[in-house]
């Protein structure tokens, strides 16, 4: 028999907000993260647009961790801090062996170092080499908390989120944990991975003096996705342990999938993002696709990505649910993007709206045959789904639903 699995905590580090109630707040005004970045144009780039995280907070028991932290794991840990704090878990709770944490980054600490320094330079640090592991996230957010349960990390890209989620989520499932801090965290990789997309036509060159209006899904002037950075965590917990500790319960997790396109590994096909979704579905078991309410579509703002992305979902939806796209107002968050977007699709589960794809103006006719939200909506969610793809033909669904009747 498996377990039912909930969420009981969330936490987040975003363009738009670094807490759950600031980036709800930012859901509702249509706030934008995006802001021209003089560094960028210093060095050349034609997109000079980034979105920044707001202001975050480490927590004070994390201060003699500082010097085992990247750029990335710092967002990652304070995401978690909230999340842990939001759930209620106390220390021995968490140093359980029946608590683990799945946790990736897509690049890790390896976007916070240019290049190999000199053998006697200052810059040697011993540290760096557990900074750029990939497993170097979970296991500082395993040492602050003292937890002795199963640490893991996967790295799919843009997806990675939604990998790590979905890890912890069937761990939870199959009774391996009662509960599990999961989610994904990305540096401020602009400086790198930006140059990539800069020079792959995959960025807005021509909003420079106009940032906020620069990135927009499934629009007809949409050039590209604009990059961000932070984190996004969850406390996945089985609902028989979370009924039994007294926890608020913010949603509950139906379903999950993964695949790969298999055919190409930039361009998206759609392939592989169908045949997750009918995982997740298979996961969930009672559910049908006209029983989704809301679908927090990948929605990068890129010529080619929004149009195979819509048209699938019109494909296997129709007009039932409503469509959007938060990139439009936070930007990507590479590495971190999924697991913020499950963050932002369930706080719009939970209080009852749906915030629109921003500077969606004029919907591409080959985007056209969902309901795509343009303007703040009310709406009686009674499911919710975040769908992710990334570099690699890697593909992710998460299915949410309202917590279960007491």
């Amino acid at each position: 028999m498996t377990n039912r699995v909930v969420i009981t905590g969330m936490g987040i580090v975003s363009s738009i907000g670094s807490s759950v109630a600031d980036v709800h707040a930012a859901l509702i005004s249509g706030y934008s993260g995006m802001k021209f970045l003089p560094e960028m144009q210093e060095l050349g780039y034609r997109c000079c647009i980034f979105a920044p995280v707001a202001p975050y907070a480490l927590p004070e028991s994390a201060a003699g961790l500082a010097p085992l932290l990247s750029t990335a794991a710092r967002y990652g840990l304070a995401a978690c801090a909230e999340a842990v704090q939001a759930a209620g878990l106390s220390p021995e709770q968490l140093a359980s062996p029946a608590a683990g944490v799945v946790f990736g980054s897509g690049c890790s600490g390896r976007c916070d170092r240019p290049g190999p320094p000199a053998p006697d330079a200052e810059l040697a640090d011993p540290l760096t080499a557990f900074q750029l592991l990939g497993g170097a996230i979970p296991a500082v957010i395993a040492y602050h908390w003292g937890m002795t349960g199963p640490v893991a990390s996967i790295s799919t890209a843009c997806a990675t989120g939604l990998y790590n989620i979905g890890a912890a989520y069937e761990m939870v499932r199959e009774g391996e944990v009662e509960l599990c801090l999961t989610g994904s965290a990305e540096g401020d990789v602009w400086d790198i991975v930006g140059l990539s997309g800069d020079n792959s036509n995959g960025m807005p060159v021509d909003w420079n003096d106009r940032p906020t209006q620069s990135c927009r899904p499934f629009d007809v002037d949409r050039q590209g996705f604009v990059m961000s950075a932070g984190a996004g965590a969850l406390v996945l917990e089985s609902l028989t342990h979370a009924r039994q500790r007294g926890a608020r319960i913010v949603a509950e997790v139906l379903g999950y999938g993964a695949a790969n396109d298999g055919a190409d590994i930039f361009n998206a096909s759609g392939i592989g993002q169908q045949l997750a979704i009918d995982q997740a579905f298979h996961a969930a078991g009672r559910l049908e696709y006209r029983d989704i309410d809301y679908i927090n579509a990948h929605g990068t703002g890129t010529p080619r990505g929004d149009v195979v992305e819509s048209q699938l979902l019109a494909r296997l939806f129709g007009e039932g649910p409503l469509v959007s796209s938060t990139k439009g107002q936070t930007g990507h968050g590479q590495g971190a993007t999924a697991a913020q977007e499950a963050v932002f699709t369930a706080i719009m589960l939970e209080h009852g709206f749906v915030a629109p794809t921003r500077n969606l103006e004029r919907i591409d006719p080959d985007c056209a045959g969902v309901r795509h939200v343009q303007q703040l909506q009310a709406a009686e969610l009674r499911t919710a789904m975040t769908i992710n793809n990334g570099l690699g033909g890697v593909n992710a669904c998460l299915i949410l639903g309202q917590p279960p009747a007491a």
